[in-house]
């Protein structure tokens, strides 16, 4: 049975947030919901903690019917983005606030806030105040709350969000081993592409009020549902390009609406788009699946050679991204740390054709 389940939730005020969401976290499952700010994310977190009242649907733990429970008997732990923590309280007393609620011994509160803590790398900030600490130090004390609960389910409303990049680092590698974590259903809210896929057993997407596609990390990226699910997974974002299917010389062509690209289909992709002839295609390549070749360097096999022209070129130190305009498209490329280049630099591009993703142009679904 599944640790968290939520069945048709609904909820709007002058216009829908949640439409008949559907979801189930698994005992120890790590879940995390990624999308657009405005999606529902955190409405959907509030629901389930308690904080917001369902017009339609309902929501379990462990099998039972929490719809109606009131927050402070779900049993659920949660860490806000906002913080909401006690300015009148230390450090140490807001994370131990969980613990003293539940009339632990002195000695186990001090040892459990400690530990958590050290994890988190505040122990030396256990005396001061909310109003003594910066805003990632805040966002901590949060994560250190929820962490020493021991609840049914973790609700995690983008935990790590204000902190540095080291700090987010150092965090996502321990959100992997942490026993606690794994032990309930956590469910993880996040806009941050990188997270979903670093963190998450599986990641749903979230945005029309519902989650659009759910999967593994590398369902997700690899075979999105929709075209709304592969602009939220990547960065730099998928090259979307709305093309026409054409037949030249026997063979099946995707011709750009605008310029004048065209790109050959192997037989696979031309079965996939069979009696859509002349019809609008969708067109998804990821920039990894677009190389810049050197001077007189041949194409590898599987790709297409596409003159292009550098429009702008970001060293990003682990890897660079190219801008550049082929036959009057622009298209985002990969490229190794070492590859430097410049504006105007004509060059050629080598696409890796069975990477294509179709999507239907008007439902955005996936062919």
């Amino acid at each position: 049975m599944a640790r968290l389940s939520i069945e048709g939730l609904c909820k709007g005020w002058d216009f829908p947030v949640l439409d008949e969401l559907d979801l189930q976290v698994e005992e120890g499952e790590f879940f995390i919901v990624v999308g657009p700010s405005g999606a529902g994310k955190t409405t959907l977190l509030r629901l389930v903690a308690g904080l917001e009242t369902a017009d339609a649907g309902r929501i379990l733990l462990n099998g039972e019917d929490v719809t109606t429970v009131p927050p402070y008997q779900r049993g659920i732990a949660m860490t806000f983005e906002s913080y909401a923590l006690y300015p009148n309280m230390t450090v140490f007393k807001n994370i131990a606030s969980p613990l003293v609620a539940r009339k632990l011994d002195r000695h186990t509160i001090e040892q459990k806030v400690t530990a958590v803590a050290k994890l988190l790398q505040i122990d030396h900030l256990l005396d001061r105040k909310p109003g003594e600490i910066s805003g990632g130090q805040k966002q901590r004390t949060a994560l250190g709350r929820t962490l020493v609960a021991d609840p049914k389910a973790y609700l995690l409303d983008e935990p790590i969000s204000h902190l540095d990049a080291k700090i987010r680092h150092e965090l996502r590698e321990q959100f992997q081993t942490l026993e606690a974590l794994h032990t309930v259903g956590t469910l993880y809210v996040t806009h941050d592409y990188s997270e979903a896929l670093a963190l998450g057993d599986r990641i749903g997407v979230m945005g029309g009020g519902k989650l659009v596609q759910t999967g593994t990390p590398r369902e997700l990226f690899d075979f999105p549902s929709h075209a709304f699910v592969a602009q939220q997974l990547g960065q730099p974002g998928i090259n979307l390009l709305m093309t026409s299917l054409t037949e030249d010389g026997g063979k099946t062509y995707l011709r750009s609406r605008d310029g004048n690209l065209k790109l050959i289909l192997d037989e696979e992709q031309r079965q996939r788009l069979n009696g859509r002839s002349n019809a609008e295609v969708l067109l998804g390549i990821r920039p990894q699946h677009i190389r810049i070749l050197a001077p007189r360097q041949k194409a590898p096999a599987k790709h297409q050679m596409v003159d292009a022209r550098i429009e702008q070129f970001q060293p990003l130190g682990s890897m660079g991204i190219a801008i550049t305009r082929a036959h009057g498209i622009d298209l985002k490329a990969l490229t190794p740390p070492e590859a430097a280049h410049i504006g105007a630099q004509e060059v050629r591009l080598a696409i890796f054709s069975p990477a294509f993703h179709l999507f239907d142009p008007i439902s955005g679904k996936r062919i």
